[in-house]
């Protein structure tokens, strides 16, 4: 009798294994197809950039955050500027199709930003940068001003964190190395790894049905993460623009952060405000990292914004 139990239950396993196992290999598929056919490359002079243009208006240059890509660029492009807008989203350094170089700094970076655009025969852009994309979005609005129509920044870095990495932040990429781990913990341990990126449990139990819609394809269109860790790991390496140089951008610039974001502490966006000369501050006392709650004033608050200087 007791074999025979030990046997239904390595049965009831196996047969619950061929069944997730099912479920995750129709998911990865469909994530590696998205993410393939919805891009393109251009090698430059210093490597190969991905990148995907969507739209017709204003030229945007979108830049990702963390764990993002092109397609969490153009996600963030759709759900806070919408129509009018060409998007042209690149992956950073170690997402997706752009690969790591041996010189992978925010300079380098802006250089690729340049000759991409050089080749899409664009000559002016907004630039708009989330988290992590933060950097990079600075660096091209100083090195290239007369490229840069203004600068958007949303959440955005502001200082080196390689020194101070939150245990949130080790915990997530763990998690990240992992195309099945990712996945897993996202149907058994949603609300956890929510918190841990930055939308905290008050944030997520205001969310609206439509807010909620958002929220899970900023999480969905991180599928697949393996082949995003590289520029994951990277992040802690990121060194921003100093203070110094920070007061030498005359790009028109608005920043817009949540005080209660325990992912990018409000700090960064106040390092920004006191350090760009044309700089406007426009604070949330809600909204976490994400800001999803936030979406329909940040649209307007940005719209208003560029009416001015485009």
């Amino acid at each position: 009798m007791k074999k025979i139990l030990i046997y239904a239950v390595i049965v009831v396993v196996l047969i619950l294994f061929i069944v997730v196992y099912i479920q995750y290999d129709k998911d990865m598929h469909a994530a590696y197809q998205r993410v393939s056919e919805g891009s393109e490359k251009f090698m430059t002079d210093y490597g190969e950039i991905e990148y995907s243009v969507e739209g017709e208006g204003t030229p945007v240059l979108l830049i990702h955050g963390a764990g993002g890509g092109y397609d969490q660029g153009l996600l963030m492009g759709n759900n806070i500027l919408k129509e009018g807008y060409e998007f042209i989203s690149v992956s950073r350094f170690g997402y997706l199709g752009s690969p790591m170089i041996e010189d992978s700094t925010v300079e380098k970076q802006a250089m690729m930003y340049t000759q991409l655009l050089d080749y899409l025969n664009i000559d002016k852009v907004v630039v708009f940068g989330v988290s992590a994309g933060g950097p990079s979005a600075v660096q091209f609005a100083h090195d290239y001003p007369d490229r840069s129509h203004a600068l958007i920044l949303v959440s955005a870095v502001a200082k080196y964190m390689g020194d101070d990495v939150p245990t949130s932040t080790k915990i997530v990429n763990s998690i990240q190395k992992s195309d099945f781990a990712y996945w897993l913990v996202l149907k058994i341990f949603r609300t956890q790894f929510q918190t841990f990126i930055g939308i905290s449990e008050d944030t997520i139990e205001s969310l609206s049905s439509e807010d909620k819609e958002i929220v899970n394809d900023m999480l969905a269109y991180m599928h697949p993460m393996s082949p995003r860790l590289p520029g994951n790991l990277h992040e802690a390496a990121i060194k921003p623009l100093a203070g110094e140089e920070l007061s030498k951008i005359t790009v028109p610039t608005i920043i817009l952060h949540a005080k209660d974001d325990s992912l990018v502490d409000y700090e960064h966006a106040i390092f920004y405000k006191e350090n760009i000369r044309k700089a406007k501050l426009v604070t949330f006392d809600h909204g976490g990292h994400g800001m999803v709650t936030e979406l329909k004033d940040m649209h307007q608050e940005i719209k208003a914004f560029l009416e001015k200087y485009l």
